[in-house]
């Protein structure tokens, strides 16, 4: 009964927030997207000139990104060596996008040294050059990966590893009407991003969004037991039975919920600290409202869980879910947490956000 009632309050207390006001999306942002995928696996934003300039940044990301860029082989040490553009100087936001097929297209923005390019060049024969006479460009060809980059101005660098796709990029004007423009369902998804101005990634690809859910739901987090957590009128499961029962319910609800859902975002809002924000933006009220009840059980289940052990201290990933904030506001089911100084080494050993299966 005890478990009952707080796990009731909770649900309760899910609700009580008000809808929160999506920031407005940057005319500057949009005018990229007629440049990438028409249909992506995702499409993901950071804009580094932004989260430079704040403490957050400063105190807790600073140094793992320099480490990071001295990383050889990393697409953006690739970009660093040609053209002396940096996360932590001079490339200030960096777009995107890939199809299932692979089709990949980056597009970075940023003060580029196109003299220290050419003397790059010339001392490294890793690279190769091809020429479009037409329309005034020189695309650079990494040898070994077929990573492929152009200048498409003096401040936009446009590059993928597929060749129909760089001459897309080529052609594409301004006024172009192309790529991520035509695709509607992620325009909408992207309009309703809580933070666009830091960092955000989105995908409405239902298999990607059941890779999310897999990932979660097998993740390292504290396992929960999800035959006691669902509310058994929303969804009908065959669990099984034996030792494998709850492995075959959980990719069951997996398999469920990724239907429900038309779109997943997460974005990050930064300055002394960081807003960090998932997403799930559901096909209607009644599978929000399934979803809510499903996070808010599965948190207040590993908090039972903890709680109940005085001598354990709790792990990371314990620690990661006790600090989430769940609510439902209408047909969208958003997960918040407050990183800071205090928790981001729990975040920096889990993630929940690895590659789909």
């Amino acid at each position: 009964m005890k478990k009952f009632l707080v796990i009731s309050l909770l649900f309760l207390m899910a609700g009580c927030s008000s809808k929160p006001s999506p920031e407005k999306l940057q005319t500057s942002m949009k005018s990229v997207f007629n440049l990438l995928v028409e249909k992506p696996q995702f499409v993901m934003y950071l804009n580094f000139g932004n989260m430079r300039t704040t403490q957050f940044w400063k105190d807790n990301i600073s140094d793992s990104v320099l480490n990071s860029e001295n990383t050889l082989g990393s697409l953006l040490n690739t970009f660093n060596e040609a053209t002396g553009a940096t996360i932590s100087r001079g490339l200030d936001e960096m777009f995107y996008s890939n199809s299932w097929l692979g089709e990949n297209a980056i597009v970075l923005k940023g003060v580029f040294d196109r003299n220290k390019l050419d003397s790059f060049l010339q001392k490294d024969s890793s690279f190769s050059r091809k020429e479009y006479p037409a329309e005034g460009i020189t695309v650079y060809i990494r040898k070994d990966n077929n990573l492929q980059f152009f200048f498409k101005d003096n401040f936009t660098l446009c590059a993928s590893n597929f060749t129909k796709q760089i001459e897309n990029m080529i052609a594409i004007k301004d006024t172009s009407n192309t790529g991520l423009l035509l695709n509607k369902d992620i325009l909408a998804a992207i309009d309703k991003i809580n933070y666009k101005n830091s960092l955000w990634l989105v995908t409405t690809e239902k298999t990607f969004i059941r890779g999310i859910f897999l990932n979660f739901i097998e993740s390292k987090s504290p396992k929960f037991d999800s035959t006691k957590t669902l509310p058994t009128d929303t969804i009908k499961l065959n669990t099984g039975t034996g030792k494998d029962s709850l492995s075959k319910t959980d990719k069951l609800i997996a398999n469920e919920l990724y239907r429900q859902i038309n779109s997943v975002s997460i974005s990050a809002k930064m300055k002394n600290d960081m807003d960090f924000v998932v997403q799930f933006e559901c096909v209607d009220e009644a599978s929000a409202g399934f979803l809510n009840n499903l996070i808010t059980g599965m948190i207040t289940l590993s908090r039972l869980s903890s709680s109940g052990e005085k001598d354990k201290k709790p792990s990371s990933s314990e620690k990661i879910l006790e600090s989430m904030r769940v609510n439902n506001f209408e047909s969208s089911v958003h997960i918040n947490v407050n990183i800071t100084k205090d928790n981001i080494n729990d975040f920096r050993k889990n993630t929940f956000l690895t590659k789909p299966n």
